[in-house]
């Protein structure tokens, strides 16, 4: 990763990163203002609160097995911008394992307070296809947990 390692942001991402490779909703939701917005732009409605978030993070994290791969990083006023590839564990119809990819991009704003106010996750549409659908899992309406 590429990015300012004095921006004053840097411990705060430091943090939030380290509370979803540890795949901690309770840390998670934490580091969030208590009435954060979450949207994993997929086609499902965003999350709204910290106790929403933590439901949702706990139910990903049940659902899915991810890593996630850091690409780049870039700071700004009050936001940072994570470039990142998940490598998510998946079954085929068949019941055969296998692992996709799926280069993913968050839009995280922090307030004075360093709390995250809101986090918008973008995904490769096509990438995300492919996987899920390989998968048997619907797409259409966002990824059911």
């Amino acid at each position: 990763m590429n990015a300012d390692l004095r921006h004053p942001l840097r411990e705060v991402f430091e943090r939030y990163h380290a509370s979803w490779e540890a795949r901690s909703p309770e840390r998670i939701a934490a580091l969030h203002s208590p009435d954060t917005v979450f949207q994993l732009h997929d086609g499902s409605a965003p999350v709204h609160g910290r106790a929403a978030l933590q439901q949702q993070c706990a139910a990903m994290f049940a659902k899915f097995d991810f890593a996630l791969e850091p690409l780049r990083l870039f700071f700004g006023d009050g936001h940072w911008t994570f470039e990142w590839c998940m490598a998510i564990a998946l079954r085929d119809a068949e019941g055969s394992p296998f692992t996709a990819t799926v280069e993913m991009l968050d839009l995280v704003t922090v307030d004075a307070r360093h709390e995250v106010t809101r986090k918008d996750v973008y995904m490769n549409g096509a990438q995300a296809m492919a996987a899920f659908s390989r998968a048997g899992i619907a797409m259409d309406g966002g990824i059911r947990y």
